[in-house]
């Protein structure tokens, strides 16, 4: 049922997003003179966590859930920023997420009775955009990318049949993604934007990664942007598990220059 609610949210999005698109606010200031244009947009994601993460078979996944409203209650540190560089019709783009969040965690079965849960989850994504439609009041990009994830599990297990334990696993892998972004204006200040990427024969088995927002410029060099961001991710590896979706609000500023 997840993976159909997954798949149906993607069709979606990419089905909107020629209206509703955006990689970055300054995805559409390539400069006149046909110079570089520059771009960086630090921004806060009030993430919520929710999903099954492996411990130690033979005992069922733990079961994670933290909706955003709770996140500053768990979330230890945190640093996330967007960058691009634009000249003409093409783009170089970089994306860095990391987040380290401890949260109490379900294990299921009578192996452990209960877990403490310590998160550390970094994205690098890097790739290229192409601009396919570029009109007075909206833009259209294709978008290639790598995903670097780094994660690293920690869980103190409460005892059940059996004893209580610590255990502790990293894990690295790649995803090839594919995707679209834009912006269209509203008015001469406001504009909405998105942006909709999947992974490509990756090492998870699946990932997506799905933005709307809506944007108010300041001026031509800063603007402020509001949205909603999901992220979901399903990576197996032997007796490792990391079937999570991670969403929620997101607000970031952007510099341009």
């Amino acid at each position: 049922m997840k993976n159909k609610i997954r798949g149906m949210a993607y069709c979606l999005a990419m089905s909107l997003a020629g209206t509703i698109i955006l990689f970055l606010p300054a995805s559409g200031l390539a400069d006149e003179n046909g110079d570089w244009a520059f771009s960086f947009t630090p921004y806060i994601f009030a993430v919520g966590l929710e999903g099954n993460v492996a411990t130690l078979p033979p005992a069922a996944p733990a079961e994670v859930d933290v909706p955003f409203s709770d996140i500053l209650d768990n979330l230890d540190l945190a640093f996330m920023g967007v960058g691009e560089a634009r000249k003409g019709k093409f783009g170089i783009w970089g994306d860095l997420f990391y987040s380290d969040l401890s949260v109490d965690a379900d294990t299921p079965g009578p192996f452990y009775s209960g877990a403490d849960y310590d998160q550390t989850l970094l994205f690098i994504t890097v790739g290229g955009s192409y601009r396919l439609v570029e009109t007075e009041k909206a833009n259209l990009d294709a978008i290639v990318g790598l995903r670097y994830t780094h994660l690293d599990n920690e869980f103190d297990l409460d005892a059940g049949i059996f004893p209580s334990t610590d255990i502790d696993h990293k894990e690295d892998w790649l995803d090839p993604l594919v995707g679209i972004k834009g912006q269209a204006k509203i008015c001469d200040k406001l504009y909405v934007s998105g942006w909709a990427m999947a992974a490509v024969a990756g090492e998870s088995d699946s990932a997506f990664d799905l933005f709307g927002g809506i944007g108010y410029e300041f001026s031509a060099s800063r603007s402020l942007i509001v949205g909603y961001r999901y992220l979901s991710v399903d990576y197996e590896d032997g007796a490792f598990l990391f079937d999570v979706e991670l969403a929620g609000p997101v607000i970031g500023f952007t510099f341009r220059f």
